[in-house]
């Protein structure tokens, strides 16, 4: 009897330790292409190629820079859907912090995708990612998406177009500010992320949500002409 009772006990333990086992914290590298923009001259110059999310828990930072052009930041947390946005561009160092109405807003502005996840799967740079076939028809035709759920972060896009795909995006097509980006990862590294990398810089002043997409948009008007 006692045996049983101790049986008894355990079970819960033991299915609760079964759990899936996510990395806590990394970095992921990516590379940045335009497959709907002819990019010559000084626009190719100009141009983000590469973007960093680096992850700790359930936060995350998407950085894309250009040398010493310029740089944003979105800083993200899925536990509260917290979004901060950041910019800096010459002597426009702007920060903004966005209400709940304004997520929304930032969802709504976004295309509006098909997505279905496929029955492929593949190991892409040392995680297993899951393909989902996307389509738009209202705007460009985004290519396929592949997203991982082998990371602590569970909802890497909630305020994008693919707000309702689980994990962390590997592969996809970013369509903001009359551009279309292709994003694909190059490399992931599983490390130690400090919380100080998350920190602002004192430098930013802080603007609404209205007037920095207003900034940001001026920015890509600029790159794109």
């Amino acid at each position: 009897m006692k045996k049983l009772s101790f049986l008894l006990l355990a079970l819960p333990l033991i299915f609760t330790s079964c759990g899936p086992d996510h990395i806590s914290e990394g970095k992921l590298n990516y590379d940045i292409t335009y497959p709907h923009t002819e990019v010559t001259g000084l626009m190719s110059a100009i141009l983000p190629k590469e973007m960093t999310i680096v992850f700790k828990g359930t936060k995350m930072k998407t950085t894309i820079e250009r040398g010493k052009i310029f740089k944003t930041d979105v800083i993200t947390d899925e536990s509260d859907h917290s979004i901060e946005m950041r910019l800096d561009f010459g002597d426009k160092k702007y920060y903004c912090i966005l209400t709940e109405k304004e997520v929304q807003e930032l969802r709504n502005s976004q295309p509006e995708y098909k997505i279905e996840k496929s029955n492929e799967s593949d190991s892409l740079h040392g995680v297993l990612a899951y393909k989902y076939e996307v389509s738009c028809d209202d705007s460009i035709q985004p290519g396929n998406a592949w997203f991982t759920e082998d990371l602590e972060v569970q909802e890497g896009a909630w305020f994008s177009a693919y707000h309702d795909v689980k994990g962390m995006p590997i592969i996809y097509d970013v369509e903001r500010y009359g551009l279309l980006m292709h994003v694909e990862a190059n490399n992931f590294t599983e490390c130690e992320i400090k919380e100080k990398v998350f920190e602002r810089d004192p430098d930013l002043s802080k603007v609404d949500f209205e007037t920095y997409e207003s900034e940001v948009q001026e920015l890509f008007d600029i790159l794109l002409e």
